[in-house]
C-alpha cells in the first residue's frame, strides 16, 4: 500500500495524513436487515476523504475545514466556534457529533497512544474534511467519515492501516452518534466491493466483479431519518403481522436470487429484483410521492430496475442503467435535470478504505 508524505523537521514532527474512504449502497436488504434477514451492500467510488496534519498552526485547537456546508469549525477548552456564525441548527448538530466521533477516536488507546494524543491537545490538530457524498443521503456519509479519520489517526502512530482493526473502532465511534448502527456500513466502507450482513453472521465479504456496470443515483433533496424510518416499519409489522411476515419471505428469495444473479452478472434479472426489492419497500410505507415519481422516471427511461437505497423518506434511489442505450439514457438524465434532482454515476468500488 502506498505511503503518505511525512517531513520532520529538527523541532517537531510534522506529519500530514490523507485518507479515503468510499460510500456505499444497498443493493437488497433495508429494514428487512433489522429483523434478522441478510442484505447486500456495496461500495461505490464516491468518498470520504479526511486529511490529518499535526502540529496545527493553532496551539491547543482542534481545527476542522470542511466542504459539509460549514468553513471552519474549531474546539478549544470544550468550546465549539463555527464558521461562519449564520450556520442553521442543522450544521450545529453536524459539527456536534463531529467533535464526539473526533473526540473519542484520540483518546482510544486501541487507536493512538496516551502520548500521541497529549501531543495533539497540546501541538494542535488540524482536520481537513472532503465529502462526494451527500449527508443525509442513504450512502453511508457517516459511516465513511469514521472509518477515514479513524484510518488518519491509526496511521499516524502505525505508519500502517489494520483494517479489521479500524473497522472495529469506527464502528464504536459511529455509535455514539448513531447506536442501533448494525455495524454492516463501517465494514462495507473498511473493506471495499460487496458484501453481506446479517445479526449473526456480521459482515462477510462477497466474490462478485461488476466493474463494467454503472448504477445512477439520484439526490431527493429530502434528508431521511433512519430512526423514524425503523420505527415506521416496525409499526406496520405490528398492526399487519401475517402480511410482514409474506415480505419477508418474499425478500428472502428476492436476497437469494440476487446473490446468484450477481455472481453471474445477469445484469437484466439483477433489474428486475431490484424494482421487486422497491415494491416491498413501498408496501412498508416507507417510500413517498417523490421517490416514486423518481422510480417511475427512471424505469420509463430504460432503467433495468430502480429502488431506494438506505432508509427510505428521502435520501437516494439507486436506478441500474443499460448504458448502452444512450438515446433513453439522454432523454432521463434531461428529465431528472427538468424536475430539479441533482445526480451521479457511480462504479463499485473495491479497495475501501486506503491512503491518497
Amino acid at each position: 500500500m502506498s505511503r503518505p508524505s511525512i517531513t520532520t523537521t529538527s523541532n517537531s514532527s510534522s506529519q500530514t495524513i490523507k485518507t479515503m474512504s468510499p460510500g456505499k449502497v444497498i443493493l437488497f436488504g433495508e429494514h428487512f436487515v433489522v429483523y434478522g434477514y441478510p442484505s447486500l451492500i456495496a461500495s461505490i467510488d464516491k468518498y470520504f476523504k479526511v486529511t490529518v496534519r499535526r502540529p496545527s498552526l493553532y496551539k491547543g485547537e482542534i481545527r476542522i475545514e470542511s466542504n459539509l456546508g460549514f468553513t471552519s469549525v474549531k474546539y478549544r477548552g470544550g468550546e465549539i466556534t463555527i464558521s461562519p456564525m449564520s450556520l442553521d441548527t442543522k450544521f450545529v448538530n453536524i459539527v456536534t457529533k463531529l467533535y464526539t466521533i473526533i473526540d473519542y477516536l484520540i483518546n482510544n488507546e486501541k487507536m493512538i497512544s496516551k502520548e500521541l494524543a497529549e501531543t495533539y491537545k497540546e501541538e494542535g490538530l488540524f482536520i481537513k474534511l472532503e465529502s462526494d457524498l451527500p449527508p443525509g443521503g442513504g450512502l453511508g456519509s457517516s459511516s465513511a467519515f469514521c472509518v477515514a479519520l479513524s484510518g488518519s489517526l491509526y496511521y499516524a502512530e502505525h505508519n500502517d492501516l489494520d483494517q479489521n482493526n479500524i473497522c472495529n473502532q469506527s464502528i464504536n465511534a459511529e455509535k455514539l452518534i448513531n447506536i442501533d448502527t448494525s455495524g454492516a456500513d463501517c465494514s462495507i466502507c473498511s473493506f471495499g466491493g460487496f458484501g453481506t450482513f446479517d445479526k449473526i453472521n456480521g459482515f462477510k465479504r462477497l466474490s462478485a466483479d461488476m466493474d463494467d456496470y454503472q448504477f445512477l443515483i439520484i439526490n431527493s433533496g429530502v434528508a431521511h431519518d433512519t430512526y423514524s424510518m425503523v420505527e415506521r416499519v416496525s409499526k406496520f409489522k405490528k398492526n399487519n403481522s401475517d402480511l410482514f411476515d409474506q415480505f419477508c419471505k418474499s425478500y428472502l428469495q428476492i436476497y437469494e436470487e440476487g446473490i446468484k444473479t450477481i455472481q453471474s452478472q445477469n445484469i437484466n434479472h439483477l433489474g428486475i429484483l431490484i424494482n421487486q426489492n422497491h415494491e416491498l419497500l413501498s408496501k412498508l410505507t416507507i417510500s413517498n410521492t417523490l421517490i416514486e415519481k423518481i422510480v417511475e422516471t427512471c424505469n420509463g427511461f430504460g432503467a433495468l430496475g430502480t429502488k431506494i437505497t438506505g432508509a427510505g423518506g428521502g435520501g437516494c434511489v439507486l436506478s441500474l442503467i443499460d448504458r448502452s442505450n444512450h438515446q433513453s439514457e439522454v432523454r432521463l438524465l434531461e428529465r431528472l435535470g427538468e424536475l430539479g434532482l441533482e445526480y451521479f454515476f457511480t462504479r463499485i468500488d473495491t479497495l475501501g478504505l486506503r491512503l491518497t
